[in-house]
């Protein structure tokens, strides 16, 4: 890695001070950010191993996804027009039954390469399916390899009333948890994670998938290690049948309630979507400590509704952006996620001010990485911290001219124009090439052959068809 300079760059520090400078720089000595200025005070490029020209270009702390399924992106492009109850039913469970390691491998390969090659360096992946030790190792080393950093929340299931098949008993889930996590947790010169996942929400509990004794039990695990807990909350369809709606009438809780009434919810939680949350819910995170996960994409392609995110924030609950995995919606483009928040905020509550360009860019760098308890590590641009660096290309037709940058950024730009991505130090994507990759091409072509072979596996070739509607 030696020593690197970013030069003449418009840096965005997301830093306490929140700095901006236009004409600014970055030094890096190893994984570690060594300086950060304003170009009177940058040192001679003579002392640097690399110097990268940022002139024209935003350079801003790398993306952090904080909600991936990464296997999914094997699927991309069959799921439209499926309500979300809809979709999990005749989509996401068939075809989670035909995973395998090789897919897994493939799979994750590529979903870092195109979170790397649109500026995010981090992800938090949330496991929706009953894995091994085979299946851990194929999701973790590719992402690894290629030099992205993951947070691997692994599934706690066991054999409950509604999963009578699971090879494991709780016992012996939570032992095996703990045998991964000792494998994985700070792996790869830290690049490799771990977090928990646990299922609490109402309709997982009433399927008897996940029971009291599970998440109780997985909680005190994830406490005693301090791990984040990545949860699905109040979403799907707002529906008496079969939705949000049904659960609240047969529980009469939440599921943030129910996690006060556990004495669970505190800092350690993750609570994805959040589109149902009321009020009371919101007081609750905020009191507890609890994150929110936003993924403004992922909800309204299932007509699912518009997560309280301003609210959220107006309560004082850290929010977070994620994408969801790309065959719910089909792309993890972050920047795409930062204009997408501001949008529909702005629709939900018809004021455009009540999230900004600037709340767009935290919730996708430092309050991510408050999310993750990792804040001291990633999420700014300061001397100290780990060197998780995107600098992106502002010299497009569609940008614009540039009176405020980081606006043209958010609201013009697409993770696309990321020109330079470094991880730990690491240069790991170039001008369109991966570092650590040397032939994407057939990656992607095994991807697509293993992809159309487990559609067809799981009964749903027909996906494959266009459906024009009249």
């Amino acid at each position: 890695m030696g020593r690197t300079l970013i030069a003449n760059g418009y840096v965005v520090c997301v830093d306490q001070a929140r700095q901006i400078l236009p004409d600014g720089f970055v030094a890096i000595e190893e994984s570690e950010i060594t300086a950060v200025g304003a170009a009177a005070q940058m040192p001679g490029h003579q002392s640097f191993d690399e110097v990268i020209d940022a002139t024209g270009c935003i350079v801003v702390p790398g993306l952090i996804n904080m909600h991936q399924h990464h296997w999914y992106t094997l699927f991309k492009g069959l799921a439209d027009g499926y309500l979300l109850e809809d979709w999990v039913a005749n989509f996401l469970l068939p075809l989670s039954k035909q995973l395998t390691p090789e897919a897994m491998h493939v799979s994750s390969a590529i979903a870092a390469m195109e979170m790397l090659a649109t500026g995010t360096t981090c992800a938090f992946n949330h496991s929706v399916t009953t894995t091994n030790t085979e299946l851990v190792r194929a999701s973790i080393e590719p992402q690894c390899a290629l030099g992205i950093r993951q947070v691997y929340g692994k599934e706690m299931r066991c054999k409950t009333p509604g999963n009578p098949d699971h090879p494991l008993t709780l016992n012996e889930a939570l032992a095996a948890f703990q045998e991964e996590y000792r494998r994985w947790h700070g792996a790869f010169n830290g690049l490799s994670r771990f977090g928990m996942v646990i299922e609490s929400n109402a309709h997982w509990v009433a399927a008897g998938m996940s029971t009291e004794e599970l998440i109780c039990q997985s909680y005190e695990l994830a406490k005693q290690l301090d791990l984040r807990i990545s949860t699905h909350i109040a979403g799907g369809t707002f529906s008496l049948e079969q939705g949000f709606l049904k659960y609240l009438r047969e529980t009469g809780r939440t599921d943030v309630r129910y996690l006060m009434q556990l004495g669970l919810l505190d800092r350690h939680w993750l609570l994805i979507h959040g589109i149902h949350n009321t009020e009371l819910d919101l007081e609750h995170m905020a009191h507890a400590g609890a994150s929110l996960v936003y993924t403004p994409t992922s909800e309204a392609i299932r007509g699912g509704g518009i997560t309280p995110a301003a609210n959220a924030m107006r309560a004082g609950i850290n929010v977070a952006l994620g994408t969801d995995g790309p065959m719910v919606d089909y792309s993890v483009d972050m920047v795409e996620q930062m204009k997408a928040c501001m949008l529909m905020q702005h629709v939900r509550h018809l004021d455009p001010t009540c999230v900004t360009v600037e709340h767009a860019l935290e919730m996708a760098t430092i309050n991510a990485a408050k999310t993750l308890g990792l804040d001291k590590e990633i999420g700014s641009l300061e001397v100290g911290k780990r060197a998780d660096v995107a600098i992106f290309d502002l010299r497009r037709p569609y940008v614009g001219v540039l009176h405020r940058p980081l606006s043209n950024f958010v609201c013009s730009g697409k993770g696309s124009d990321a020109r330079v991505v470094i991880v730990n130090g690491d240069i790991v994507y170039r001008y369109g090439k991966f570092t650590h990759c040397s032939d994407p091409e057939k990656l992607f072509a095994e991807a697509e052959r293993i992809g159309t072979r487990l559609v067809e596996q799981a009964g749903l070739g027909h996906r494959f068809v266009p459906a024009w509607r009249t």
